[in-house]
C-alpha cells in the first residue's frame, strides 16, 4: 500500500500548475461549476476552520502527504544510488516545506466542502464535541491509530491478493484454452 509515489509526484505537478492563493481567481473562491451551491444555513468560515483544527484534518492531510514524499525520496534514492545522500536530504527538506504550504492551501479548500454538507447547527455541535477533552484525546491518537490501521489494510490487501491471484490465473488459463467464462 506504500507504492503510491507516482500519485504524489503527479499531485506536486498539479499543485505547481494551480495559481497561488494570492491570484485573483483563487481569492474569489473555487470555481463551483458542477458543484452543489453553498446553502444559506452554511456555517461561517471561521467556525469551519475551528472544526478543521479541532478534528486534526490538517495534520492528517500533512502526515499523508509527508508519507508519500518519504516514499518518493526513497524511490529516487534507490534508483539514483550515485547521488550523494546530502543532496536528496536537501531536496526532501525543501519539498517538506512545500508540503506544509500546500497543506495550508488544502485546509482552505476544505472550507467550502464542509459548508456545502454541514449546517451551522451541525458545526456548532461538532465544535462542542471537538472541544471535549475526550475527543481531543481521540484526535491526538489519530496518527497512531492510522498507522496501526495501515498495517490492518496491508494485511487485508495481502489476503485478497493471495485469494484472488490463483482465481485470476485459473480464469485466464480457461480463456487461453478457449473456454467461455
Amino acid at each position: 500500500m506504500r507504492h503510491i509515489p507516482y500519485a504524489l509526484v503527479l499531485s506536486f505537478c498539479i499543485l505547481a500548475a494551480i495559481p497561488s492563493a494570492s491570484s485573483p481567481a483563487l481569492a474569489a473562491g473555487p470555481d463551483n461549476a458542477g458543484q452543489k451551491a453553498i446553502p444559506a444555513d452554511a456555517p461561517q468560515t471561521a467556525d469551519v476552520l475551528e472544526y478543521i483544527r479541532l478534528f486534526g484534518y490538517r495534520q492528517m492531510f500533512q502526515a499523508g502527504a509527508e508519507n508519500q514524499l518519504d516514499s518518493v525520496i526513497e524511490l529516487v534514492r534507490q534508483s539514483h544510488q550515485d547521488v550523494a545522500p546530502g543532496i536528496l536530504d536537501l531536496i526532501h527538506k525543501e519539498l517538506r516545506d512545500e508540503v506544509k504550504a500546500a497543506t495550508d492551501e488544502a485546509v482552505l479548500e476544505m472550507v467550502p466542502v464542509f459548508q456545502r454538507h454541514l449546517t451551522r447547527a451541525d458545526v456548532a455541535y461538532l465544535l462542542s464535541v471537538g472541544r471535549d477533552p475526550r475527543m481531543q484525546k481521540v484526535v491526538a491518537l489519530q496518527p497512531k491509530i492510522a498507522e496501526d490501521m495501515d498495517a490492518v489494510g496491508e494485511r487485508l490487501a495481502e489476503r485478497i491478493t493471495n485469494r484472488a491471484a490463483p482465481r485470476i490465473e485459473e480464469r485466464l488459463q480457461q480463456l487461453e484454452n478457449g473456454q467461455q467464462l
